[in-house]
């Protein structure tokens, strides 16, 4: 039988070698296999924590755009809330003005200023020049020393917005044919804490 298997050229080292070159095939396929299957993971892996870092960016964008939205509407509020404050205050400005009682624009002013976020309340004459301030060391001083003279001959009332930090809310003081004064409000704004 060894003779037979000899001359068809089967011999007990070939078929041996034959094992061992199967064995090779098949662990040279799982090594490709394998590579290949590592590859792969890791192509996932970085595709999907670059989708995950855009994902972060675009969320931080938006985070950033609602937090200056929701910034610029609370300054909206405020000065909205300023110019309806502004209509009792002149009028009870007015009247203490045209009896000429400047000790009551006073207590007016310096009981309003205690309040949060005010920090200086001014009323200039119908000349610019001031009669009344929460700051005493303005008083008698030309209006253009702590505000523009652009205020002083507007007729409406409004709200400027000085680096979305402070309000300047200024308004007409009018008496029945003719203007008594100018009333200047400076309000602090608190930055949001939003997170």
């Amino acid at each position: 039988m060894a003779s037979i298997n000899e001359k068809a050229g089967d011999t007990p080292m070939r078929r041996a070698g034959a094992g061992n070159e199967a064995k090779t095939d098949t662990k040279r396929t799982m090594l490709i296999i394998t590579a290949v299957a590592l590859i792969l993971i890791v192509g996932i892996w970085i595709w999907k924590e670059t989708q995950i870092s855009n994902v972060k960016k675009q969320a931080e964008t938006e985070r950033q755009a609602l937090q200056q939205k929701a910034a610029a509407m609370i300054v909206q509020s405020h000065e909205e809330h300023l110019k309806l404050l502004a209509k009792p205050i002149v009028w009870a400005v007015r009247a203490e003005m045209m009896q000429g009682n400047l000790n009551q624009v006073n207590l007016y002013m310096s009981d309003m200023v205690k309040e949060k976020n005010f920090q200086r309340i001014v009323v200039a004459n119908d000349k610019g020049i001031i009669v009344s301030s929460t700051n005493k060391k303005d008083e008698g001083k030309p209006f253009s020393t702590i505000a523009k003279d652009a205020y002083l001959s507007s007729n409406n009332t409004s709200v400027e917005n000085a680096g979305d930090s402070i309000l300047i809310m200024t308004s007409p003081i009018m008496g029945f044919n003719n203007r008594l004064g100018t009333l200047l409000i400076n309000y602090a704004i608190r930055k949001p804490a939003l997170k």
